[in-house]
């Protein structure tokens, strides 16, 4: 057991964040919480019969009757490190307890506490559950109340650094009650509060019960797959070869509710280098729409897209959830994981402005293929979902199109389709609430080109991060606001000829001398008709191979003579 320095306590921007982020997705009070987790397991024997054991009764009756004493983070300490004697056995002596004191919270001192795994290298992480322990016993009883939002963010920190995470386990103690909480990639749920005074060893029956979980019933995502402590872990699809995955993520999820995409590189080997990409996460349709898409654009042989290598769904929340009786409605999210090759670099990582020019060009030239040849709109062409691939031959592409969670069958489209799109590069037309075309694509496709010749960031992928780092003056501020009206008129003043003079002004050096380049591109996409900017879409077959053409022409001349 160890214990180290106060942790990092939440200020009150991540309390706001997660006080969003939870608000109608917290459950009180479920019940069959304890029942479901704790009770007629295969371990609960174990708990029981060392209950009785006649060695450990009164080492138990006396934690369970020093609970109510504990008034110092040393007496926490204390208590847990005698836990421990009884119920780590050989079998978890990779687990210990790491409590930190808490400090500048709003109620009286109190402690945080971790159950890990020693096994640092693990895929998942280390700890597998954590709980607070206050010493008054005033009850938290508002949602929002700032100790909970800080309980809260601290599940959010667990999912942070084990974003593939199926569920994460937290118990609440005050003075004499204990609460037991679930989150999911649905939200959160408690249970009843539970009354020590009356129920004196139901912390150690807990705690035991915490220490005793398997992997699965503790949470972790058991579809990855490590025979042992310090071997590669691996994913394997319908017996299909294994594919070992790198221990750096590629992508994470900061967040609790949503799809918590979290992505691996992987290959056959663990030693060759990674070609492929696993990607989880946590889908809110019943139909993987994702999969059926990218294998229909293989089927019709649609150029510059993602292949799929694997697919298999794992669980969903009303599944995980079952037997509990919920008050009101929640998400039901469907946690799936999809392998795809092949393993890019973010376009953002280009090594020089000719390569980001040939890999837009070849963009260009997937979102043409995949519209004409596959009949499929990518609708969310942002700079998060776009790579760099080795080419293996002259006719392979440089630039690739991935993440098709939005994507649209235009064969397959319902009376109403939801705006979908990310901050700062969805299209005009998008945000006054029209269909999605082919040209919204290459619009999102165009503001892609325009962060990054104006924000030059080599290191953040989403328009919210890369706005950390400018001046309060840029105009790319006006296009991240929840006010999609709003971000559409912005982006249509920023669109005119005068507002795009602008825009061409907020140009980094290093990309100073392409705006003759974004002026044509500008022309193409924004044609002046009546004295106005079109915003709208061409559908004469001629028009809609001019702007495929134009654009792909612009960014490949423009490549060339850079190069010289």
């Amino acid at each position: 057991m160890s214990s180290v320095s106060p942790p990092r306590t939440p200020t009150e921007a991540p309390l706001q964040s997660i006080r969003s982020e939870l608000e109608g997705n917290i459950f009180r009070n479920v019940n069959g919480l304890f029942a479901k987790y704790f009770e007629d397991k295969s371990w609960s024997v174990v708990v029981q019969n060392k209950l009785q054991e006649t060695k450990s009764a009164k080492t138990i009756s006396k934690l369970s009757a020093g609970v109510p004493g504990i008034a110092h983070f040393d007496s926490l300490v204390e208590w847990l490190a005698e836990f421990q004697t009884l119920f780590f056995a050989v079998d978890q002596a990779n687990f210990r307890f790491h409590s930190q004191p808490l400090s500048n919270t709003g109620s009286t001192p109190g402690a945080v506490i971790y159950l890990e795994t020693s096994d640092l290298q693990s895929v998942t992480g280390s700890t597998r559950v954590f709980g607070e322990f206050h010493h008054d016993n005033t009850p938290v009883i508002a949602d929002d109340d700032d100790d909970i939002l800080r309980f809260y963010e601290r599940a959010r920190q667990v999912f942070k650094d084990q974003s593939a995470r199926i569920f994460v386990h937290g118990f609440l103690v005050r003075g004499t009650t204990l609460e037991l909480w679930v989150f999911d990639r649905s939200g959160a749920y408690s249970s009843e509060r539970f009354d020590l005074a009356q129920r004196p060893d139901l912390l150690v029956r807990t705690l035991a019960g915490y220490t005793l979980m398997s992997d699965k019933e503790a949470g972790f995502n058991t579809f990855v797959k490590r025979p042992a402590p310090g071997s590669d872990s691996y994913v394997t699809f319908h017996q299909s070869d294994k594919l070992y995955l790198r221990p750096e993520l590629i992508a994470t999820a900061d967040y609790i509710i949503g799809p918590g995409t979290t992505c691996y590189g992987a290959s056959t080997s663990t030693i060759g280098e990674p070609d492929a990409v696993i990607k989880f996460s946590w889908r809110e349709d019943e139909e993987p729409t994702e999969v059926r898409l990218l294998e229909r654009a293989q089927e019709r042989n649609a150029w510059g897209v993602i292949q799929l290598r694997g697919y298999q769904d794992l669980v969903n929340t009303a599944d995980l959830r079952q037997g509990l009786r919920f008050p009101g409605t929640f998400v039901n999210r469907t946690f799936s994981c999809v392998a795809t090759t092949p393993l890019g670099r973010p376009i953002r990582q280009f090594t020089s402005i000719p390569e980001l020019l040939e890999v837009l060009h070849d963009l260009v030239r997937a979102l043409q293929s995949l519209y004409v040849d596959a009949r499929i709109l990518h609708r969310d062409v942002a700079i998060k979902n776009l790579i760099i691939t080795p080419q293996h031959s002259a006719d392979s592409p440089k630039g690739v199109l991935i993440d098709f969670n939005y994507a649209l069958d235009l064969d397959n489209v319902r009376p109403i389709e939801p705006m979908v799109g990310s901050d700062g590069f969805m299209a005009i037309g998008i945000l006054s609430g029209q269909r999605h075309t082919y040209r919204h694509d290459l619009e999102s496709l165009f503001y892609v080109f325009l962060w990054i010749a104006i924000a030059n960031d080599r290191v953040h992928d989403e328009a919210n991060d890369i706005l950390k780092d400018m001046p309060k003056t840029s105009r790319l501020w006006k296009w991240c606001t929840m006010d999609f009206g709003a971000v559409g008129q912005d982006k249509t003043a920023d669109m005119s000829p005068e507002g795009f003079e602008g825009i061409l002004d907020e140009f980094s050096s290093d990309f100073a001398p392409l705006r003759g380049l974004a002026k044509e591109l500008h022309a193409l996409i924004f044609p002046v008709r009546n004295g106005k900017i079109f915003t709208g879409t061409e559908t004469d077959q001629v028009a809609v191979q001019g702007l495929y053409d134009g654009m792909a022409d612009a960014f490949k001349r423009s490549a060339r003579a850079l190069r010289g």
